[in-house]
C-alpha cells in the first residue's frame, strides 16, 4: 500500500483544525486576499521607493557635479585673468547655484573663500585626500542638519581645490513624502483587498450558507425546505443533490413514522384484549396452583411493560411527525414538583432550593410532569431512587437537578443514555434490560428540546456518588413576594 513520504505532522493538522474553529470559512478568504493584498502592495511599494531613491539621488548628484564642474571651469576661467584676489569674493558670487548649494575655494598657501559660511572644518578629509593630488571626487555624509552630498575638484591652473555641499533636506523631504503615499497605498490596497475578499467569499460561499441554513431547518423538522435552482451548472448540480436528498429523506421518515404509528395501533387492540385476560387471571389468582401464580404475575409484569413501550412509541412517532403543540402554562416551580413527587412511585424524595421567592416557570405542565416522572422511574430502576431533587437558577434558567446515589453514569454513556432504547451498554450488568424499554430517557430530552432547554447527566452529587440528571428550561421569572398573580387565560 503507497503511503505520503511526507506525511502531515500530527500538531500541525491539530492547529489547521483549531485556527479553523476559530476563524470561520468566509473570515479565512477575506483574510488570505487581505494579506495578499498587502503582500503585493508592499512589494510593489517597496520596489517602487528603491528605484525612486536611486533614480531620485542620481539625478540629484549629477546635476550637482555638472554645477560644481560649470562653477570650476568660470573660476579658472575669471581667476586665470584677473589675479587679484579682492576680485575672488564677487566671482564666487556670480556663480550659478541653482540648488543652493554652499562653495568654498582653498588657494594653495591663500585665505579660504566660500559663500553661506562654509569652512575648511566642514570638507571631509577623506574628499580632500582625493581632491588635492588633483582627482575629482564626491561623498555623501551626514551632519546635525541631515544629509549633506559634497564634490570638489582641484584647479590646477589657479592651484585652489573647489568644493560644493549641497544639503540633501529637499532629497530627504521628497523621500519621506513618498515614502508616506506610498504606504497609504498599501494600507488602502491591503483594506481593498479585503473587502473584495469578503465581497467575493460572501458571494461564493452564499450557495453553501443557504445549504446551512436549510439543513438546520431540516434538522429542526421543517421537510418542506428546498434550495433555489442555480444558473451556474456546477451549483445546479448541488442543489439538485441537496433537494434530492431532503425528499428521500422526508419519504423515507415519513414511511418510517406512518410504519411505527401504524404498528403501534394495530397492537393496541390485542394489547387492550390481553390486559382483560390478564386482569381475569389476576382475579383467581388465589384458584391458581403456584406455577400457574408465577407464570400469571410475569405475564402481567410484561404486558405492562409491553404497554407502556406501545404508548411510548406512539408518543415518539407523533414527536418526530412534528404534531407536537406545547400547551403552556405558568405555574410555580417548587409546589410542581413536591406535586410530582407526591404522585410517583417514590413520594418520599425532598425538593429543596437555595433561591429566593416563588420560582415562576411557563411550560407544558403535562409534558413536564412526565419528564420529571421519567426521571424519577430511572433512579428507582436502576440506582435504588432519587435520594434529592435540587433547584437552582442558572442566569435566566431554572436547573432542576434529579440526584442519586447509586451506581451512577459511566462517562462513556453520558451522551448515549438519552438515545432510543439504550440502556448504558456499559452498566448493562447493573441496569437489568427486564428493567425499561429504553424510551424513557429519550422522551425526557425530546420534550425538553422541545421547551428550548437542555438536559444532560453528571457525577456531581453532593455525596461524590451516584449520578446527576440535570434539566434546564427558559422562561423562568422570580417573585419576590413569593406570590403568584392572578394571570388571564
Amino acid at each position: 500500500m503507497a503511503t505520503s513520504s511526507n506525511p502531515e505532522p500530527h500538531w500541525l493538522g491539530s492547529r489547521r483544525r483549531l485556527l479553523g474553529r476559530i476563524i470561520g470559512l468566509r473570515a479565512r478568504v477575506s483574510l488570505s486576499y487581505a494579506l495578499g493584498a498587502l503582500l503585493l502592495s508592499t512589494g510593489v511599494a517597496v520596489s517602487t521607493f528603491v528605484l525612486a531613491q536611486r533614480q531620485l539621488l542620481a539625478e540629484t548628484e549629477e546635476v550637482a557635479i555638472d554645477q560644481m564642474f560649470r562653477n570650476a571651469r568660470d573660476l579658472r576661467r575669471d581667476l586665470l585673468f584677473e589675479a587679484a584676489a579682492a576680485e575672488i569674493p564677487v566671482f564666487l558670487e556670480g556663480l550659478v547655484r541653482t540648488n543652493n548649494a554652499q562653495v568654498l575655494l582653498l588657494p594653495r598657501g591663500g585665505e579660504p573663500r566660500s559663500l553661506s559660511g562654509l569652512e575648511i572644518e566642514d570638507i571631509p578629509v577623506d574628499l580632500r585626500a582625493q581632491v588635492i593630488p588633483g582627482q575629482a571626487a564626491k561623498k555623501h555624509f551626514q551632519t546635525n542638519e541631515g544629509g549633506q552630498f559634497a564634490s570638489g575638484v582641484f584647479i590646477s591652473q589657479i592651484d585652489a581645490e573647489y568644493y560644493e555641499i549641497l544639503p540633501m533636506t529637499e532629497f530627504e523631504g521628497t523621500l519621506a513624502t513618498l515614502r508616506r503615499i506610498l504606504i497609504g497605498a498599501s494600507a488602502t490596497a491591503t483594506i481593498l483587498g479585503a473587502g473584495l475578499g469578503y465581497y467575493l467569499a460572501r458571494r461564493i460561499l452564499q450557495p453553501v450558507t443557504n445549504a446551512a441554513e436549510a439543513a438546520e431547518a431540516i434538522a429542526s423538522g421543517d421537510f418542506d425546505t428546498q434550495l433555489d435552482e442555480q444558473s451556474d451548472p456546477d451549483l445546479a448540480k448541488l442543489t439538485r443533490s441537496f433537494n434530492d436528498m431532503v425528499e428521500a429523506l422526508r419519504s423515507r421518515i415519513e414511511r418510517d413514522e406512518r410504519f411505527a404509528s401504524d404498528v403501534s395501533h394495530e397492537l393496541r387492540s390485542p394489547l387492550m384484549t390481553l390486559a382483560a385476560s390478564v386482569e381475569v387471571l389476576e382475579h383467581r389468582r388465589d384458584e391458581m396452583p403456584e406455577a400457574a401464580r408465577r407464570a400469571t404475575d410475569l405475564l402481567s409484569k410484561d404486558l405492562r411493560r409491553f404497554q407502556r413501550l406501545v404508548e411510548d412509541l406512539l408518543e415518539i412517532s407523533r414527536l418526530d411527525a412534528g404534531a407536537v403543540q406545547l400547551e403552556n402554562d405558568t405555574f410555580e416551580v417548587m409546589e410542581f414538583l413536591r406535586r410530582v413527587v407526591a404522585q410517583s412511585r417514590t413520594p418520599g424524595v425532598p425538593v429543596e432550593t437555595e433561591e429566593f421567592g416563588a420560582l415562576i416557570l411557563t411550560a407544558d405542565k403535562r409534558r413536564l410532569h412526565q419528564v420529571i416522572s421519567n426521571l424519577l422511574d430511572n433512579a428507582r430502576k436502576y440506582a435504588g431512587g432519587a435520594t434529592l431533587i435540587l433547584v437552582a437558577l442558572h442566569n435566566d434558567r431554572v436547573r432542576v437537578s434529579v440526584i442519586d446515589e447509586g451506581p451512577g453514569v459511566d462517562p462513556a454513556d453520558r451522551l448515549s443514555i438519552f438515545d432510543r432504547f439504550s440502556r448504558a451498554g456499559g452498566d448493562a450488568g447493573r441496569r437489568d434490560i427486564a428493567k425499561g424499554v429504553g424510551l424513557g430517557l429519550s422522551l425526557v430530552a425530546e420534550h425538553v428540546r422541545l421547551h428550548g432547554g437542555r438536559i444532560w447527566v453528571d457525577g456531581q452529587t453532593p455525596t461524590g456518588r451516584g449520578a446527576r440528571f440535570v434539566l434546564e428550561l427558559p422562561g423562568i421569572e422570580v417573585d419576590a413576594t413569593g406570590e403568584m398573580e392572578e394571570l388571564a387565560t
